[in-house]
């Protein structure tokens, strides 16, 4: 086994590998360019990625391209198959559908249309495989709203324009509520350097669709928020999202409360003139749950919108 204090290290070199592939999925991904930015040789780089992700990087690349396309076909159906085929960075529109068959076992025009055809009939769009399992979601489920929820989101959602976040990361794949470990992790390393304070915000950020990519591979980062200058190190990483337009909805819940609390959002914005783009959404805590009365989480959920 590698010595603790060396696999650190190992660790931050994939998670930027990883977080590269995420922001160019358009661009040509061969295991050299990925190797170099992994400062490894891509001999070594191959074994070493399998090894920490439990995936060859080529059928990481791939399942990100096809997952990320599957989720395009669902959110956005006014985009052609040619155009979500080049944005995912297949070389052909031939070779994209032949590589979407080959993924979800029918066609890309066949499952859009069954994606529309559920979310009409049945109100709520279903997973890729039925054996995946149902949770919560950055993308737009309808479904039914008591009274309650209805009322929040006439009053506590709206379009904002929302500032640059940098942020340092710990990232945790896997089932969502186990993103605790992360972030104890994260405050271990964070407070003797002196980056936990009254400014400091926690931020959870959603990298994967779970309606698409199984919950065992859903990717989140547990994040703090940090000055510009801020490096990190280890198995931690710097994320820095963009400012821009999200839908913000403003939530004071319990842990059983957050699936409806992202239900409610994905109706609101479903009926907003907006539509989700392919920034990463993120939950932004503005208290810690120890800290209130009735444990509860004060928080804002953001989608990154764009007009229809």
């Amino acid at each position: 086994m590698i010595p603790n204090r060396f696999q650190k290290e190992y660790i931050f070199r994939v998670n930027k590998v990883i977080d590269y592939i995420d922001k160019n999925l358009d661009k040509p991904l061969n295991l050299n360019v990925l190797a170099d930015i992994a400062n490894f040789s891509p001999f070594h780089f191959h074994r070493i990625f399998t090894t920490f992700t439990g995936e060859t990087l080529n059928n990481f690349v791939k399942r990100l391209r096809i997952e990320k396309s599957a989720s395009l076909l669902m959110n956005n159906p006014e985009t052609s198959i040619t155009e979500i085929a080049y944005y995912c960075g297949y070389s052909s529109n031939s070779v994209f559908c032949r590589a979407f068959k080959e993924y979800f076992k029918c066609s890309a025009k066949d499952y859009r249309q069954k994606m529309l055809n559920e979310l009409s009939k049945n109100g709520q769009l279903d997973s890729k495989i039925d054996k995946l399992k149902k949770s919560s979601s950055d993308y737009i489920r309808i479904m039914e709203l008591n009274e309650k929820w209805k009322k929040l989101m006439k009053t506590n959602v709206e379009i904002k324009e929302m500032p640059e976040l940098n942020l340092i990361y710990c990232r945790h794949i896997g089932q969502f509520d186990q993103i605790g470990k992360a972030y104890e992790k994260l405050f271990k390393w964070a407070g003797p350097r002196g980056l936990l304070n009254q400014n400091t915000k926690t931020v959870t950020v959603y990298h994967d669709d779970p309606n698409v990519t199984e919950i065992e591979k859903v990717r989140q980062s547990a994040c703090i928020t940090v000055k510009n200058d801020m490096k990190p190190e280890g198995e931690f990483g710097k994320l820095i999202l963009p400012k821009g337009k999200y839908a913000v909805g403003h939530f004071e819940i319990d842990v059983k409360e957050f699936e409806q609390a992202w239900n409610t959002m994905c109706i609101w914005v479903s009926e907003s003139g907006y539509q989700p783009d392919d920034r990463n959404s993120y939950e932004l805590y503005h208290q810690d749950p120890a800290d209130h009365p009735e444990y509860k989480f004060v928080l804002d959920i953001c989608i990154p919108v764009k007009p229809f």
